[in-house]
């Protein structure tokens, strides 16, 4: 797999300068000429303009010669892409970005168990065209959503669901919807003179969108049941999967790419119909392509989480996601809405919060002019949100994943008026080993965000 990979690191990281020599030999395979390699870097970059802008990475190129070096720069965004190579346009070999906060042997076990706990989902982005040379090792992980629609699944056979279905069926006396024509010619023989043949509209479970259901159900089995999937995951289901294939042995499963909803579904059918089409629309679509997924959407998720958790007993109460909204003579470019990830309420307090899934915390000790103004990008925003709040002296915090858990209070002062905003950048582990620190954390916080 490893000749496979041309590159492999994680999200919000930066590589260690690749030298000219590693270039020739280990990225191009000796296959360009080496008089010639600061060229064929040129090239190479051009060919992957696109799917290196998809998977949001920033390439550094320096020196000359033999001192030419390459540097990868990560973003949010964890996937894969295949890469072209310069000596004949063709991708060879992909490029991966995995999640920063797992360092298991399997790569997206920690990111499912998250997912599972905190109840969400992400969807991936694909880029059609662009298929990965490894499709079945490098694929995003469609088991979460596999076990996620099981779950569902099993909730909704406990539902009465049943349909009309015409079937088929032979009587000893005539009706009205008799096939006369049938029996003209069976019923010279005196054996089936009183065999009659009609179309029987009866309640049935083995109607179409339950054999649609069933077909999709088999095709979450076997993505859970897949080598790569995580032991845990696999034998935590065997059972479930064995209880469910006995109850739904009589609904014939029928191949669909979409399950259409109705308003007249029950709550439950709903659910799993919505569930089955994710699971269609990743499994079917674009499988072997290009992918992406945004990891700042699942960091924003946990914040929440956490701090949810975390006021808990607080006398505090949490909301996501609140939209500001503006009004006036506003441009077709202005913001008609504000939307801060967290609102805290706590006695009389107000304060605001933000979630950013950047790599400040991972390079605390670092000089660096991007990541300055990024985070001045970061606490101009959370400085606008705090001026809702109504006390003279603000309190805001900017959320960071972190290698550990850290607060950092920092105190802003204006001198001629003496008003001042007091800031907390919290540094939070992130990934399901982290969650009891952050909670943990997030409590003291709230605790020294209410004094004075």
């Amino acid at each position: 797999m490893e000749e496979k990979i041309f590159h492999q690191m994680e999200c919000l990281s930066e590589s260690k300068p690749i030298k000219a020599i590693d270039i020739y030999e280990k990225l191009f395979d000796k296959r360009c000429d080496k008089r010639h390699l600061e060229s064929a870097v040129q090239r190479f970059i051009l060919l992957n303009k696109i799917v290196f802008r998809f998977l949001g990475i920033e390439i550094e190129l320096s020196g000359t010669g033999s001192g030419l070096s390459l540097k990868f720069r990560s973003s949010n965004f964890i996937g894969s892409v295949p890469v072209r190579m310069p000596y004949d346009g063709i991708a060879h070999k992909d490029f991966q970005v995995t999640p920063r906060f797992d360092s298991s042997n399997n790569i997206y076990s920690n990111l499912t168990q998250l997912l599972s706990k905190l109840n969400y989902s992400i969807s991936p982005e694909f880029i059609d065209g662009a298929k990965l040379t490894q499709p079945l090792l490098l694929r995003p992980p469609m088991y979460y959503e596999a076990a996620k629609y099981i779950d569902v699944f099993e909730r909704s056979c406990k539902v009465n669901w049943v349909k009309f279905e015409v079937v088929q069926a032979e009587h000893c006396f005539p009706k009205s919807n008799t096939n006369w024509s049938k029996y003209a010619l069976t019923s010279s023989d005196p054996r089936k003179a009183l065999h009659y043949t009609s179309s029987d509209s009866i309640l049935s479970k083995n109607h179409r969108e339950w054999q649609e259901l069933k077909y999709v159900f088999e095709k979450a089995c076997s993505i859970i049941l897949q080598p790569h999937v995580p032991g845990s995951i696999r034998y935590k289901f065997l059972d479930q999967m064995d209880s469910l294939k006995r109850k739904t042995a009589s609904i014939t499963p029928q191949q669909t790419n979409y399950i259409a909803i109705r308003a007249s579904d029950p709550f439950y059918i709903k659910e799993v119909k919505q569930q089955a089409n994710i699971l269609l629309q990743n499994t079917f679509t674009s499988s072997v392509s290009a992918w992406r997924m945004d990891m700042a959407q699942l960091f924003e998720r946990y914040v929440q989480y956490i701090t949810t958790m975390a006021a808990k007993g607080r006398n505090a109460s949490v909301k996501a996601n609140s939209r500001i909204r503006g009004r006036g003579n506003m441009p077709q470019w202005g913001l008609r809405y504000l939307e801060p990830d967290l609102l805290i309420k706590m006695n009389d307090k107000i304060i605001m919060a933000d979630a950013k899934y950047k790599a400040h915390n991972y390079a605390f000790h670092t000089k660096s002019d991007v990541l300055k103004e990024s985070h001045r990008s970061d606490l101009h925003q959370i400085l606008a949100y705090c001026s809702f709040s109504p006390e003279k002296d603000k309190t805001g915090v900017l959320f960071y994943p972190s290698n550990d858990a850290r607060i950092r209070k920092i105190q802003y002062t204006e001198q001629l008026c003496g008003i001042s905003n007091k800031v907390f950048l919290c540094g939070l582990p992130f990934g399901i080993d982290g969650i009891d620190s952050s909670i943990k954390l997030v409590r003291d916080l709230l605790v020294n965000a209410d004094l004075d």
